[in-house]
């Protein structure tokens, strides 16, 4: 402990401490002592440097010792001085929330510089921004101080951490009017918020009208270590995240596609080896523009992605996926012509399929998948085959590989065609209901109408069956090039059918491979 009599600077306290924290093997000893100098001083750390003859009373070296005492025991500093330099803001921190790091302040500037972008562009009665688990609310209050036109959704499970954003919000100023706080596990938390930039707009719940979503959830796998001033001082809640640290990440990339805005952005913090992983699942829910950016030690760590603006009426695509889940068959715009879609795993609705065709049930048709874990569960790809797919999915190429659990119990094969599409909302909507029919909709024989409503009314056997909602999701097919399609069954990958990927292109992976 240091001695608090007459005569002790602050210079001499900052010697004091950081001879106690290297004998206590305390790390980083030199920035915990000025740290704490400076906070029982009440000046800078920068002024334990510039004034170390500063004089020290008797009540700022009890402070010193008490902090001190603390730190030796393993509590981290930040909670050890109460407050933490966050971006542009100063905040309070303890242990009913996480410290925030360094890493995060990556993740909040990739959402400012992209609201600020998009801010040339708004609305003109401004942005909807959810931040989910804001813990101290750093990322909300930061979007805040730093995005004037910002209206932020800051949501928590957990009371206490609520209760010190509440805490910080406090002392944001004027910008503290944009930000409110919401308790419930992540989107549960705003299901009866209401969009607050009425002004030129429907009046309605802010699902489907945010421009952002930003978080940086728990993503420490189950029973992973931690270094003890991690998991003896953090909250558990924040950190660990199931069996391979996924599920929370996995549940808000996939839920914050129906509460986005077409053109809205997802920004979420992942683990520096999730990156590949987390890209797979944003894929297959249909975002573009997927990517994972690095943060200031060159680790991969946050999600970036985007809804797509041009896409069916959510509502449509939700009454079209009760309707596939109830047996039915829907008809839609595909990549290049209209399709008609049934559950894969529903074998009747795939006969039905048929027999809306006139198409003989020996025939295989392909099957659309939302990515490789989907196309995982239906067939067996080889090391080679999942690089095809790695390299051209979502798009045109369909693998022909082997069918896992034996021939297709409706066209008796043992084999099944696989192809993620690169519409978007069609992959959405397969992540949601499971693979489905990837086939024209069309009489067997016949040419396939450019418009899903004429389409389905090819197949119709009476004027009425179409009108029912959800078996049509309307819109024009794009036409083009239909999908290349490779037996991927062998060795060696052998095109069936030229297409969308040209030949050279499967040459050159093959080569790149050898």
């Amino acid at each position: 402990m240091m001695s608090s009599k007459d005569g002790l600077t602050l210079g001499d306290l900052y010697r004091g401490l950081r001879e106690q924290f290297a004998a206590a093997g305390v790390p980083e000893p030199e920035v915990c002592a000025r740290r704490i100098a400076a906070e029982a001083g009440g000046t800078s750390a920068a002024e334990v440097a510039l004034a170390p003859q500063t004089p020290m009373t008797v009540r700022m070296v009890a402070h010193a010792d008490a902090m001190a005492a603390r730190r030796v025991a393993g509590e981290p500093l930040q909670y050890v001085l109460g407050s933490w330099g966050f971006r542009k803001l100063d905040l309070a921190v303890d242990s009913r929330a996480l410290i925030p790091r360094p890493e995060t302040e990556v993740v909040a500037g990739t959402a400012i510089d992209w609201l600020n972008g998009r801010a040339r562009h708004r609305h003109p009665s401004g942005l909807n921004v959810a931040d989910l688990g804001t813990g101290c609310g750093a990322i909300a209050m930061s979007i805040a101080h730093e995005v004037p036109d910002a209206r932020v959704f800051a949501t928590d499970s957990s009371a206490d951490a609520l209760a010190l954003a509440a805490a910080n919000l406090a002392g944001l100023g004027s910008a503290a009017s944009r930000v409110s706080l919401h308790r419930g596990d992540w989107f549960e938390a705003l299901g009866g918020v209401q969009d607050p930039h009425a002004e030129g707009r429907v009046a309605g719940p802010v699902r489907g009208r945010l421009d952002l979503v930003v978080s940086n959830p728990p993503y420490v796998a189950e029973g992973e270590p931690l270094a003890p001033e991690i998991g003896d001082w953090e909250p558990h809640a924040a950190l660990y995240a199931g069996p391979d640290g996924l599920s929370a990440v996995r549940e808000i990339v996939r839920e914050a596609r129906s509460w986005l805005a077409p053109g809205g952005q997802l920004v979420v913090e992942v683990a520096s080896d999730q990156g590949s992983a987390v890209a797979a699942v944003a894929e297959a829910r249909g975002y573009e523009r997927v990517r994972i950016e690095r943060d200031l030690a060159g680790l991969e760590r946050v999600l970036v992605a985007k809804r797509p603006h041009a896409e069916p009426d959510a509502l449509e695509l939700e009454t079209a996926a009760e309707r596939l889940r109830d047996g039915d068959f829907v008809v839609g715009p595909t990549d290049t012509i209209c399709g008609v879609m049934a559950r894969y795993a529903d074998a009747d609705a795939v006969a039905r399929v048929c027999e809306a065709k006139e198409r003989p049930r020996s025939e295989p048709m392909p099957i659309l998948v939302s990515g490789l874990a989907q196309a995982d569960e239906l067939v067996e790809l080889s090391p080679a085959a999942r690089a095809l797919a790695e390299r051209h999915w979502p798009g045109g190429l369909t693998l022909v590989a082997k069918r896992r659990g034996g021939p297709d119990p409706l066209h008796g094969r043992e084999t099944l065609g696989v192809r993620a599409p690169a519409l978007g909302w069609l992959r959405w909507l397969i992540d949601d209901v499971g693979p489905v029919t990837g086939t024209s909709a069309n009489r067997h024989g016949h040419p396939t109408p450019a418009s899903a409503f004429d389409a389905a009314m090819g197949l119709a056997t009476s004027a009425g069956e179409m009108a029912v909602p959800g078996r049509v999701i309307h819109g024009q097919a794009a036409g083009g090039t239909a999908s290349t399609v490779v037996d991927v069954t062998g060795d060696t990958p052998i095109i069936l059918r030229a297409g969308a990927v040209p030949a050279e292109a499967l040459e050159s992976d093959r080569e790149a491979r050898s």
